[in-house]
């Protein structure tokens, strides 16, 4: 899934984060990758998803060049067309020995084979370090016993599952910060911890001192701090922990965003969001969804509509909307759905176009004006003649699909209430009277205008001579 950085950032970025194993000697090394999309959306890269596609490839070398570990993978994500600051992150996982180490990645546009490249230096940790390096993540939960699988953009450490992040962004909108470090210790010790967040000239933010107890071998300390305030810019997080007549200190940077991107962002990702089926629907309330779901039944299949109820609870109600639709998606691989766009953009203009009055105000998509506009769309052409003799107001709409379908409508009580009268579409249903209605001035009008012979056609209807020529 792409997430967004700052604007000035536009290469790759390790962060490789130390754990130390005191059973096997070894140190355990989590690397965080954060890849720009902008270096793996190359020509050819469209708005289907997969067509972001990139290889990593990553190789641990010791301090003299020797290689201990590499691996190469592919990968894909969602293309971002509107952000330039879009990324997304890459995990690896590795164990080395005491000792120092270059943790090398090199990143391949599947497009274009550009090629970007970084490296960061590992020196393994000891027994002596006494603590890990300091985690930051914009999450950690722990991982319940039905729920043990990391979630895309997750990792594991110990019993808590971590939002994967190579550098942390927060922004006034998302102001919690976690933390989580590792104490080594042989023996059962009783320490104390605290954290204090500090700007380029002074400490911002200073943490009581908590009292923490680490097992023999050691444990793990996690905790959270809402920073909700702090201006925008950059900032090191520093853990102090004392622990065994010592004292500890590890530290990490992270950033805080300014509230006018924020909030240009969060309007962004919901305008995002709405593109898509779920997206959609998900931004209405329950009369909102009962009212999207009406108008289906001029399109939906027999007893697709059946296990509809208003009763249904609101997330029912959009799982059913958003299904229905998915059925209906013409580019499945797309997140637009351009059937459900066009459906409910028209639906909206038969409201305010083919709204009626009179003793009872029928909404614009219940009239047979809407009924069609909601179906078909805008027709082709458009034939209007008001009130001429005894010759009622009528329109007649002509469409280029199927077989060229036409439809005449009649305005019979003069207020605008126009009713389908005749058509060539077998789903729809004429009057028997229809020529009737209209006389034969108005039937061979409306004839000449969608080149049919609807005077024949008619003939049958026993026309009554309304009007002279």
């Amino acid at each position: 899934m792409p997430l967004h950085r700052s604007q000035s950032d536009t290469s790759l970025v390790i962060n490789a984060v130390r754990f130390y194993r005191a059973d096997q000697d070894r140190t355990r090394v989590r690397g965080l990758i954060e890849i720009p999309l902008s270096l793996v959306q190359g020509a050819g890269a469209g708005s289907r998803p997969g067509d972001v596609s990139y290889a990593v490839s990553v190789r641990v070398a010791d301090s003299t060049g020797l290689t201990l570990y590499k691996q190469s993978w592919h990968n894909r994500t969602l293309p971002v067309a509107s952000s330039a600051d879009a990324y997304t992150v890459e995990i690896v996982d590795f164990v080395v020995a005491p000792g120092k180490y270059q943790l090398e990645v090199q990143v391949d546009d599947s497009v274009t084979r550009r090629s970007s490249t970084s490296a960061v230096e590992v020196q393994a940790l000891s027994a002596r370090d006494g603590a890990s390096d300091l985690l930051l993540a914009q999450g950690v939960r722990i991982a319940p016993g039905d729920d043990t699988i990391p979630r895309p953009g997750e990792f594991r450490s110990g019993q808590y599952l971590v939002t994967a992040a190579a550098r942390v962004r927060l922004t006034p909108l998302q102001t919690k910060l976690f933390y989580l470090l590792e104490a080594y210790s042989e023996a059962e010790q009783a320490g104390t911890l605290s954290v204090s967040i500090r700007d380029s000239s002074k400490s911002v933010v200073q943490t009581p001192d908590l009292k923490v107890q680490v097992g023999a071998g050691g444990g793990v300390l996690k905790g959270q701090l809402d920073v909700a305030g702090l201006p925008e810019g950059s900032y090191t997080m520093l853990a102090t922990l004392k622990l065994g007549g010592r004292q500890i200190q590890r530290s990490a940077v992270f950033t805080m965003a300014p509230l006018g991107e924020t909030v240009a962002r969060a309007a962004e990702q919901r305008e995002a969001a709405r593109v898509t089926d779920a997206g959609y629907f998900d931004a209405m309330t329950a009369a909102q969804l009962d009212t999207a779901q009406a108008p289906l039944i001029y399109i939906a299949e027999s007893r697709e509509l059946a296990s509809w109820s208003r009763d249904l609870s609101v997330t029912a109600k959009r799982r059913f909307l958003t299904e229905f639709w998915k059925r209906r998606d013409p580019t499945p691989g797309t997140d637009r759905n351009e059937r459900r766009e066009g459906f409910y953009e028209a639906v909206a203009y038969a409201d305010r176009t083919f709204k009626e009055g009179g003793r009872k105000t029928v909404p614009g998509w219940r009239s047979d004006r809407g009924r069609v506009y909601a179906k078909y769309g805008a027709p082709l052409d458009v034939l209007r003649r008001q009130q001429e003799g005894q010759a009622p107001p009528y329109e007649v709409w002509k469409y280029a699909t199927g077989k060229g379908a036409y439809y005449i409508f009649v305005d019979r009580t003069g207020f605008g209430a126009f009713q389908l009268v005749y058509t060539n579409d077998v789903t729809e249903t004429s009057l028997a009277s229809w020529g009737d209605l209209l006389g034969r001035r108005a039937v061979a009008d409306a004839g000449q205008f969608l080149g049919v012979d609807l005077l024949s056609t008619s003939r049958r209807e026993e026309i009554a001579p309304r009007q002279r020529f």
